[in-house]
């Protein structure tokens, strides 16, 4: 092979690394709609309206609290990741066909253990319950930002219920509830705030994320699953 070949031959793999890469981000982008964007989410909640260090710290822990992990079996990692792709390819192709993607907690669960791209999210959340009303349902354990630079670190444990709306290419996720595991009320006034914030908000500039969400055109919520789909709520494309 002369120097040039070699020099192709690594630039066509870097270029597919990158397509790979791509892929898996915006795979992932798909359900990250109930996911990955959570990341820094309880963290803003927890903090929003909080004028004290003492209004806050009746709400949190000194440590995490265990969460459960789902590994899957390697046919459901590659099942699950099929259907991702198959639906994404949908969404890029010139011509799209009405296609749908579903996909339980379970398979969230499986994605969060096994997808590097949600790294941080593993040990933090794990999907409970998606309703047929469209409430999921999600127990999480984030640590959150020091109060006091002399002071440790705190955690936010609990369960938050979370509202994932999508019309036309407009997609929505809303704080419904916010339930810490140590049995204290969280500020009436915290929940109101964030339940009318849309917490996409922060990603709707970004191109590539715009471009996949405003071909969802409505979501589902059947028998424990969260079905996306590119056709309209009236069964329009």
């Amino acid at each position: 092979m002369t120097s040039k070949d070699s020099i192709d031959s690594r630039d066509k793999q870097i270029h597919s690394d990158q397509n790979d890469s791509k892929g898996v981000k915006y795979g992932c982008i798909i359900f990250c709609l109930l996911s990955a964007f959570m990341i820094g989410v309880v963290i803003n909640i927890v903090l929003t309206g909080i004028r004290t260090v003492e209004e806050i710290l009746p709400h949190t822990d000194k440590t995490p609290i265990s969460i459960p992990e789902e590994r899957g079996t390697e046919n459901e990692v590659k099942e699950i990741n099929l259907r991702i792709n198959a639906f994404r390819k949908n969404l890029d192709s010139i011509e799209p066909n009405n296609s749908e993607l579903t996909l339980s907690p379970k398979d969230i669960n499986i994605l969060i253990s096994n997808n590097n791209y949600l790294s941080d999210l593993k040990g933090a959340y794990f999907f409970k319950s998606i309703s047929n009303e469209g409430e999921i349902k999600v127990l999480c354990s984030r640590k959150i930002r020091k109060f006091l630079p002399w002071k440790d670190r705190r955690y936010w444990n609990g369960e938050m219920g979370l509202s994932l709306e999508v019309l036309d290419g407009r997609v929505f996720l809303r704080v419904k509830s916010l339930k810490p595991s140590n049995g204290s009320v969280m500020p009436s006034k915290i929940v109101e705030k964030w339940a009318t914030q849309d917490q996409l908000d922060m990603y709707k500039n970004d191109e590539s994320f715009s471009n996949y969400t405003k071909k969802i055109n409505s979501a589902r919520f059947e028998n424990n699953t969260l079905i996306l789909s590119t056709e309209n709520s009236n069964g329009a494309k």
